[in-house]
């Protein structure tokens, strides 16, 4: 009994440790564009002018009431906000991917004009979860009440603490939908 235990738990290990090898090398593959182009091709290569684009119509449908109208527009705004935003942060990832001690060495006279992508990045961020919480509110007015918690969740989950009004309207919301306010 005790070696029908033994081999099954050795077999398990060597299971555990040729998946986790596998994992890891394809983690690691530097040729594998796979996640990158089917983003892309999702999505497309967004400008920041585009997004501003974006941003002023969804804002435009969505404070005229037109529910309906400014779903697609807020979606297709909160995606694109989002890959920008990724797109922003890789050009930056050599220095967040780098050491503490690297990081530290490294002349802020270099460091400063990055700062400004940076917080183009994280405002981009913000404003895809502000998008998320009014296609929330979009689908609640529609009353599609399952989809606007699942968003409003969402959006729950991605706001900062320092994003008052945003947090406040999520909750408030989400609140109203299941009765707790």
């Amino acid at each position: 009994m005790k070696k029908t235990v033994l081999t099954f738990f050795s077999l398990f290990l060597v299971a555990q440790i040729s998946f986790a090898q596998e994992k890891e090398t394809k983690a690691e593959d530097p040729f594998d564009l796979t996640e990158i182009n089917k983003k892309i091709e999702e999505i497309g290569v967004p400008t920041v002018q585009s997004v501003s684009k974006l941003e002023s119509k969804s804002l435009d449908l969505f404070q005229a009431g037109n529910w309906e109208e400014a779903l697609p527009v807020l979606e297709s705004y909160a995606k694109n906000a989002n890959w920008l935003s990724n797109i922003l942060a890789a050009g930056l990832e050599p220095y967040y991917g780098a050491s503490y001690d690297t990081r530290k060495d490294y002349p802020y006279r270099k460091l400063k004009p990055l700062i400004p992508l940076e917080e183009r990045a994280n405002k981009l961020r913000r404003k895809r979860n502000e998008a998320f919480v009014m296609q929330a509110e979009c689908h609640d007015e529609l009353g599609n009440k399952e989809q606007a918690v699942a968003l409003y969740i969402k959006a729950l989950n991605l706001i900062s603490l320092d994003n008052k009004e945003w947090w406040d309207r999520a909750r408030t919301g989400l609140y109203d939908i299941i009765g707790a306010q």
